[in-house]
């Protein structure tokens, strides 16, 4: 709200002098979190249909799950529920520990809150989902392949408690893009509607149709445009009715639309790029309410509930990644003239082989030619790019900025799906960025840099650095999504540390650091590659020290690298020359 806006630089300056619960310093890298955000994203999506529902007459209401695989922290999930408790807010699970998870968090919701149960299942995944049941949750087994369904009976049976399940659907509309590659008919789950139909039968001759009452369908992340969103609604609500109609499944209550609400990282609200989406939260909203109305008034079956599986949209904007500059080098400057340059560009494409002689040469030609094109090509990309900077005069140094950072371990969705988040300094912002800066990461690993940003910059506006400053931090935003989740530890660099900030009563940009915890330490990194860390390695460097009559230097030494996070400390950024 207006007079609430923080200044995130103090946040950072206030929360590197905090200590956390067992007396350790807050390191960088870290997360700022703003639960006071995401609490409001949660508030508008639920206004959003709220107002969709009341505006269309439609004859049921919304009720909504965060998935716990977007971001499974402790406490995003536990924000989720309290936030969400007059909504009856629940959560979807994928996996077995995603489950238990849900189990626990679900005990403080409304009752009546959704626990979807997702992604492939075992015996053991069902039994624990039937287990939830008896616990008095509403935990709803959806079935992704048709086998499944014998598995819930056999478990059933076993334990003696009678499942409610939902039956995923395999859509035929699809999105364009990276994210539309695991839907349509050919996609990675779910069943065909001829398949769903088949299951529904088979529970009709058990007499046990009454179990089925939900359809659930995903065509996939980030959904470009509302038209998109309709349709996918229409096919499923379709199935749906079917379902009803023609297989007599008259328990039928609930059409869970999965995820896909977009945001739009590159705020063109264009939906041309796997980067944006064309539409608002009342839009997408209002298109999956007018889709099922129009199909089951059509059809004559009753509106059902409405759900849908929002994580990203939920999740992305109450976090923000901060790095801390360690040094700034500009690259080496191109010595080529622009003659030169043309000359290696037009010697590079006389190396290419026709593309008659490798059609016609068979598939080994065709192969060979593909990988030539790919070497040449990228070759000739790049000094092309150093011709343009040539020919238009553009001869300003590219400096790398070192940054307090792993790539893999913060933002992986850059390094393995090229995908861009909105970064920018957040320091001296009163001064104007005088160069231009691409951030590498402190992992030995050349693919730990980023050189392309938000609107097809392969450079970011950036500050010289200068001691007299003090620290040089950068923030990496709609961040809080899948980004630690996803995490690696190559060089086993760990994950960063977290910080929870809340706006302070009475406003005027004063806030709170609810709470702040250290990133993993060197040990418990260490300890997840299966060492024993005292026994394997403290044990084994104290003999070695003792006899070598040193171990009073090494032991404060050894202590303190397993203790503290991996990443550089306290490091002093030299100026920037």
């Amino acid at each position: 709200m207006p007079g609430q806006e923080i200044d995130v630089h103090s946040v950072i300056m206030k929360a590197l002098a905090t200590t956390t619960n067992d007396n350790k310093k807050v390191q960088c890298p870290m997360i700022l979190r703003f639960p006071d955000v995401l609490e409001d994203r949660l508030n508008s999506l639920h206004a959003a249909f709220r107002a969709a529902v009341d505006n269309s007459g439609y004859k049921s209401r919304y009720q909504g799950v965060f998935p716990v695989k977007v971001n499974q922290n402790k406490a995003v999930v536990q924000d989720m529920v309290n936030f969400g408790y007059s909504k009856s807010y629940g959560l979807e699970a994928g996996s077995k520990p995603e489950l238990l998870i849900a189990m626990s968090c679900l005990t403080k919701a409304q009752p009546g809150a959704y626990l979807i149960c997702n992604g492939y299942k075992d015996a053991d995944y069902i039994a624990l989902a039937l287990s939830a049941r008896a616990m008095g949750l509403n935990a709803i087994i959806v079935l992704e392949m048709e086998e499944e369904l014998d598995i819930v009976i056999e478990q059933s049976n076993k334990l003696g408690i009678e499942p409610v399940i939902g039956i995923r659907a395999k859509l035929l509309t699809k999105i364009p893009g990276h994210f539309g590659s695991t839907a349509g008919k050919d996609g990675k789950f779910g069943m065909l509607a001829e398949k769903i139909y088949e299951v529904a039968e088979k529970l009709k001759k058990m007499d046990k149709l009454y179990w089925l009452q939900l359809l659930h369908f995903h065509v996939g992340s980030m959904i470009p445009t509302t038209e998109i969103v309709y349709n996918a609604a229409s096919e499923a609500a379709g199935i749906y009715c079917n379902l009803v109609n023609e297989h007599g499944a008259k328990k039928m209550t609930t059409l869970d639309c999965g995820g896909g609400l977009g945001i739009d990282y590159d705020g063109t609200r264009s939906g041309n790029s796997d980067m944006s989406v064309a539409y608002g939260l009342e839009q997408y909203a209002s298109s999956i309410v007018q889709a099922v109305r129009l199909k089951c008034e059509y059809n004559g079956v009753p509106h059902p509930v409405l759900c849908t599986e929002s994580g990203r949209a939920m999740a992305s904007h109450h976090s923000m990644i901060i790095l801390e500059a360690l040094s700034a080098i500009p690259e080496p400057q191109d010595e080529d003239t622009a003659e030169q340059l043309l000359s290696k560009i037009q010697d590079l494409h006389s190396r290419q082989q026709p593309r008659t002689a490798a059609v016609n040469g068979g598939d080994a030609d065709m192969c060979s030619h593909a990988e030539d094109l790919k070497k040449h090509g990228i070759e000739m990309y790049k000094l092309a790019k150093k011709l343009s900077k040539r020919v238009t005069g553009d001869t300003q140094p590219i400096y790398n900025y070192h940054m307090n950072l792993s790539i893999f371990s913060l933002v992986s969705d850059f390094w393995s799906i090229k995908q861009l988040f909105p970064m920018m300094p957040v320091s001296r912002l009163n001064e104007k960025p005088t160069l231009r800066g691409t951030l590498v990461d402190i992992t030995c690993d050349s693919d730990g840099k980023i050189e392309k940003f938000i609107g097809g910059g392969e450079t970011l506006p950036l500050h010289p650095l200068d001691p007299k400053h003090g620290g040089y931090y950068l923030a990496v935003l709609l961040s809080g999504a899948y980004q630690e989740a996803l995490a690696c530890k190559h060089n086993l660099f760990s994950g960063p540390s977290i910080v929870r900030v809340k706006a302070a009563k009475g406003g005027n940009g004063a806030f709170e650091i609810v709470s702040a915890d250290l990133g993993p330490t060197s040990e418990e990194v260490i300890s997840t590659m299966r060492y024993d860390v005292m026994k394997d390695i403290g044990s084994v460097i104290e003999e070695r020290a003792k006899k070598n009559d040193v171990w009073a230097m090494v032991e404060p030494l050894m202590t303190n690298g397993l203790t503290t996070m991996p990443y550089l400390n306290e490091y002093k950024a030299p100026k920037t020359t």
